[in-house]
């Protein structure tokens, strides 16, 4: 299988690339970044008009990134599996639109454990329905956008199964901010050094505290997530999945 890595240059698309090594039935042949150049004898194009015919794209690049690969994807009838966070309704809405036309696997974290851990956090917060949540991640220093996505899906979660919409989700706390309000939703983002990424959800009640913790140790985990997705999105039709849809077939 011959793929292309949208956002080689960056520390995933280089992850991908070093991953990919190992799996004899799948070949990186071009790169799609901000500049031309070349990484490990890939040569990387700044144009979508020039990449070369593939059979599946992964992208890890930024949200502009994100649709310029997208768009050529829907054109050229090519499989999509993006891990770019940072987007927004205009991203998700062209998404699901493409999505009619071509397979697309998007997850803001391509870990398995990840999705597991949200599974159990969704139940956690259904089952003890007035345990405060609060959400705190760390991520490098590098890291351009803040909260996490994986946060951000986490709390949707919380908020899903409690049927709450996104007006009780906050993000951090200053100044004299009285009482927390039931249901209210929090997320804390803590950047430096060169963590790969940690997620701890707390679910306080009064005389007892749930702590979930997951901790990525290698960047390596979400290229192999990616890789695993692209095997996953070869079978499938026209079509939105995510790491859920990965995790169910683990079951």
């Amino acid at each position: 299988m011959k793929i292309l890595i949208s956002g080689i240059f960056g520390r995933m698309g280089n992850a991908v690339l070093s991953v990919v090594k190992d799996y004899e039935d799948i070949d990186v042949v071009a790169g799609f970044d901000v500049r031309c150049g070349e990484v490990e004898n890939v040569p990387v194009y700044d144009d979508v008009e020039n990449l070369p015919p593939v059979d599946c794209a992964v992208d890890f690049s930024s949200p502009d990134g994100f649709l310029k690969i997208l768009n050529y994807c829907a054109h050229k009838n090519i499989p999509l599996v993006s891990g770019t966070t940072g987007l927004g309704d205009e991203h998700f809405s062209t998404m699901k639109q493409f999505s009619e036309k071509i397979p697309i696997f998007y997850a803001s974290n391509m870990s398995l454990a990840v999705a597991f851990v949200s599974g159990v956090v969704s139940d956690a917060a259904r089952i003890f329905p007035d345990g405060d949540v609060e959400i705190v991640e760390r991520h490098h220093r590098h890291k351009a956008d803040a909260p996490s996505g994986t946060a951000l899906t986490l709390a949707k979660e919380v908020l899903s199964s409690r049927g709450l919409d996104e007006s009780f989700l906050i993000f951090g706390r200053y100044g004299k901010t009285g009482e927390r309000p039931r249901n209210q939703i929090a997320i804390h983002s803590l950047r430096g050094g060169e963590v790969f990424g940690e997620h701890n959800i707390y679910i306080s009640m009064p005389y007892e505290e749930i702590v979930i913790t997951h901790r990525a140790l290698d960047r390596k985990l979400f290229a192999v997530g990616a890789i695993n997705a692209i095997k996953y999105l070869a079978k499938m039709n026209a079509g939105l999945y995510s790491i859920k849809n990965l995790l169910n077939v683990c079951r």
